[in-house]
């Protein structure tokens, strides 16, 4: 022990330990970090929940501490889950190649609701997504290809970005949505 502290080593082993907890920091996942500042929660419903498990870890033994902010973390997400605001839904019917209306601006957290009510039953149409927003999957926004005049295909836009649909057995139906915050 008394070698660790030495003057000339303690300098060393200091800068190492900072070496190590800002590579460690930098390695963590950003999505991790957004996530913990981002709340679905009202003030209120914060407080309420910190003042819970306060009162939590002041129980004993160790085990029904543990049980009570288990369950006091299980009410508040049930909570954050219905709190989270839904949107609009805008409906847009495909026809023989177009789309009705073909160019949208939303907001975060609408929806969209294909529909094939006009297509004839002849051709078959599909909604595929050509380009999205950066973490946006096109296979999420990919629809069937069909000719059933009551199909329906309801996505919901939870990214902010510009998105380009394409029919993809019709190249020239296109359609863009705008989603803004």
């Amino acid at each position: 022990m008394k070698s660790l502290l030495n003057k000339k080593r303690l300098p060393g082993i200091l800068a190492a330990g900072l070496v190590a907890l800002a590579v460690g920091a930098a390695g963590a996942p950003a999505a991790v970090a957004a996530d913990a500042s981002i709340s679905s929660l009202t003030a209120s419903q914060q407080r309420s929940k910190k003042k819970e498990l306060k009162r939590c870890a002041q129980k004993k033994p160790a085990k029904k501490a543990r049980a009570c902010k288990k369950q006091v973390n299980k009410k508040y997400k049930k909570i954050s889950q219905n709190n989270v605001p839904r949107g609009a839904t805008l409906n847009v019917i495909l026809g023989d190649n177009y789309f009705v209306p073909n160019a949208v601006d939303l907001k975060l957290n609408d929806s969209i609701n294909w529909s094939w009510a006009d297509v004839d039953g002849r051709e078959a149409h599909n909604v595929a997504l050509v380009q999205g927003p950066s973490g946006v999957s096109r296979s999420d926004f990919a629809s069937q290809t069909t000719v059933d005049t009551g199909y329906r295909f309801k996505r919901t836009f939870t990214k902010v970005g510009d998105y380009s649909f394409v029919c993809s057995l019709h190249f020239e139906m296109t359609m863009d949505v705008k989603v803004s915050n």
